[in-house]
């Protein structure tokens, strides 16, 4: 949200944005008015596209979006690429397709009554990205480790475990609960550090000595050097561990 409700007009409000994706080379800028946490409650206003930015990692570029309410009410989005200098606006007038004041005080009203429901929403909304996110950086820190110092077998057991939270990620959609991404963030986080610790100790029978170190132990903790990560996953069965 940019401009709270009742903001003195003329007012003036600007936030930075950047992409969400590899090699994005634009973005869509939708515009909404109104109280709820989830966009798709609200009311829309328009869009616009900010095309041929430079093709670059997400998070990369940064993208200034303003808004700008003059005196006469009229609303005017404008996004700058900061650094290329690309502009995209919009232009929406007091009456086009803005909100009655009936409907306002419904939408205020339903605000109020799906408070805690649209916190939770966002919650789980924000734990998908989080584990959209933690997913891409673990694929380009894999991009950045030398062949020499991770073996094919583990580098293929580590894309297998990626492109199955990814596959599960875009099965679930929506649906994904904050429980559930940072369970499969854990597990993923658990594999990862297991095959770092492997690589940091440069052991080619890395294998043989952790099992031979808890050989007879259960329910050990990874943290303690067990095999077992906190919701209970075995660590071996987690990268595929060879007999």
């Amino acid at each position: 949200k940019l401009i709270e409700r009742n903001s003195t007009i003329p007012t003036n409000k600007s936030k930075d944005f950047t992409t969400a994706e590899d090699y994005q080379d634009y973005v869509d800028v939708n515009v909404y008015e109104g109280e709820r946490t989830m966009v798709k409650d609200n009311n829309f206003l328009g869009r616009f596209t900010l095309k041929g930015l430079p093709k670059t990692l997400r998070g990369v570029p940064k993208i200034r979006v303003t808004f700008n309410i003059d005196t006469n009410g009229i609303l005017e989005i404008e996004a700058v690429d900061s650094k290329n200098n690309l502009r995209g606006k919009i232009e929406i007038e007091n009456e086009k397709g803005r909100l009655s004041q009936r409907e306002i005080e419904r939408m205020l009203s339903d605000a109020e009554t799906y408070r805690q429901a649209d916190g939770m929403a966002r919650e789980e909304m924000v734990a998908r990205e989080s584990l959209r996110g933690y997913m891409a950086r673990l694929r380009k820190s894999m991009d950045d480790i030398d062949e020499s110092k991770m073996s094919a077998r583990d580098r293929e057991r580590l894309w297998a475990k990626f492109a199955d939270t990814e596959a599960w990620l875009e099965q679930e959609g929506g649906n994904a609960t904050r429980a559930e991404c940072e369970e499969r963030q854990q597990v993923v986080e658990a594999a990862w550090n297991t095959i770092m610790i492997k690589i940091s100790q440069a052991l080619d029978d890395f294998w043989d000595q952790q099992v031979a170190e808890r050989e007879g132990e259960r329910q050990v903790l990874v943290e303690h050097g067990g095999f077992f990560v906190k919701t209970g996953f075995d660590l071996r069965e987690l990268i595929d561990e060879p007999d």
